[in-house]
């Protein structure tokens, strides 16, 4: 085969390549303020102290004990022809999305010389899914705060569609929702949650067609 086919070849894998891993994610920061379909019980806030994260939605828990489910994400009533919602449908009838998520507990919200346990529970919900509740997020066993403790607790989180109950050929799901809860003994908790990432992982198939269009350039670069 010519050099001129070849070119042709890894310029057609490079491009594949490509294409393939350009996925329509969504990623939620909240740097400077809450985007339409968020909010529900949380307020806007710039994070506890030390957090890098610039901004992140607050929970607003005045009491201890069991806090009813706060929505945080409603999507598609809001943002109008900006929806996420048929994003979201694409990406659970695809089969291969997940779900990450930055939770901050703030030391600092325990009532002072107190030591208490504490937990979040997490649920995901659409109107062709089931309610999907995981309890004791933050570990299998309540964790505990130390009287003395104001350190910040940052947990990192992952759950596929399918954990979700997300996993069905959604093609006519018009809703999905986030729901937390938080539960603990007398002192509330100041919770935090930053980072919300909807993404796809990609498939073995798109991982070999990335490694082509990638050897595809580094051939092209030293000729």
């Amino acid at each position: 085969m010519k050099t001129s086919s070849f070119k042709i070849l890894f310029s057609l894998a490079a491009a594949i390549g490509v294409s393939a891993s350009a996925n329509a994610d969504l990623l939620y920061t909240f740097d400077s303020a809450i985007p339409g379909g968020w909010g529900g019980t949380y307020a806007w806030s710039a994070g506890p102290a030390g957090w890098a994260g610039a901004g992140s939605l607050k929970s607003i828990n005045t009491t201890g004990g069991w806090q009813d489910w706060h929505q945080t994400y409603n999507a598609p009533w809001s943002d109008g022809a900006l929806s996420p919602q048929p994003t979201l449908t694409a990406m659970a009838a695809a089969g291969n999305a997940a779900l990450s998520f930055d939770i901050v507990v703030d030391g600092t919200s325990f009532a002072p010389g107190v030591s208490d346990w504490y937990n979040l529970t997490f649920a995901a919900n659409s109107d062709s899914g089931a309610w999907t509740q995981f309890e004791n997020i933050l570990g299998a066993s309540a964790p505990w705060h130390d009287s003395g403790d104001s350190a910040m607790h940052v947990t990192h989180l992952n759950y596929t569609f399918a954990q979700l109950g997300w996993s069905k050929p959604l093609t006519s799901a018009t809703w999905f929702q986030l729901n937390f809860a938080a539960n603990s003994g007398a002192s509330p908790i100041d919770y935090y949650i930053d980072n919300v990432n909807f993404y796809t992982v990609p498939e073995p198939t798109t991982l070999t067609l990335l490694g082509l269009g990638a050897a595809a350039l580094l051939m092209f670069r030293r000729k």
